[in-house]
């Protein structure tokens, strides 16, 4: 019998958490790059579907992801570095993306009304663009700072973050 979550007493990795996480996630980063090229090339009608799909995923499933990681993965980093290195510039790149969500937010479309001028979709592209960016080369760290907490941390202490990741993704706090 296969399940998703962890069973008491089962240990979990880590890194194959994280790793999880990040392939669910890399798909729809993809797609905002194909978004961002179809917007002004394609019937604005034509791009209902995907742009609010890829938004829902972004405010509902990413924003959460970067709250887990900061809360769980992130203040554990921080405790190991300790002085000599800071999270922030990784919390910052979580502010601009949750700003960037924010900001595709209000360009969302709604089918009996495709009202985006050429200056809006101009400013959509830039936003998805500088989140699929921004999201590639974060997540690429992160698998950095991850390699941190491999060789820093007990196979206990990595198993107690993995099931924090896993609790605070299966939306139980």
């Amino acid at each position: 019998m296969t399940h998703d979550s962890p069973q008491p007493g089962e240990l979990v990795s880590l890194r194959a958490t994280s790793e999880a996480h990040h392939a669910q996630l890399m798909p729809h980063v993809d797609r905002l790059l194909t978004l961002a090229e179809m917007i002004g090339r394609v019937e604005c009608a034509a791009l209902h579907a995907l742009y609010n799909e890829e938004y829902g995923f972004v405010a509902a499933q990413l924003i959460p992801h970067i709250d887990t990681v900061e809360a769980v993965l992130y203040e554990r980093l921080e405790v190991l570095m300790g002085p000599r290195h800071t999270m922030a510039p990784m919390r910052e790149e979580h502010e601009t993306v949750r700003a960037l969500v924010a900001e595709l937010g209000t360009y969302q479309v709604h089918e009996d009304h495709c009202t985006w001028n050429e200056m809006e979709g101009l400013a959509v592209r830039r936003a998805l663009y500088r989140l699929h960016a921004l999201l590639k080369v974060h997540l690429a760290e992160e698998e950095q700072y991850l390699a941190v907490l491999d060789r820093n941390l007990t196979d206990a202490e990595k198993d107690e973050l993995a099931r924090r990741l896993e609790h605070a993704k299966a939306g139980d706090g």
